[in-house]
């Protein structure tokens, strides 16, 4: 193979390698950024549903509480003579 004949497939192969080079670099990033966002979707969904088990676990005591005195209500009712 002649040196021209080599350079000018270098000048076919060597373009399509830095395209495809530049493709990848960017459907890279491309993914990174959006699982930065599922992440961050993520982590957002977690704090939400921390914030609503929180507070159902404060109404569950609450409704325990209330249970508690309206069960002394009853039996002191059905205490009386």
């Amino acid at each position: 193979m002649d040196l021209t004949r080599l350079f000018g497939a270098a000048e076919i192969v060597v373009p399509l390698l830095v395209f495809a080079a530049f493709t990848m670099r960017r459907f890279r990033d491309g993914m990174v950024a959006s699982w930065k966002e599922e992440a961050e979707a993520y982590r957002s969904k977690v704090e939400r549903q921390s914030e609503e088990l929180a507070a159902l676990h404060k109404e569950v005591r609450e409704l325990r509480r209330e249970n508690a005195e309206l069960r002394a209500q009853v039996e002191r009712l059905l205490a009386r003579p």
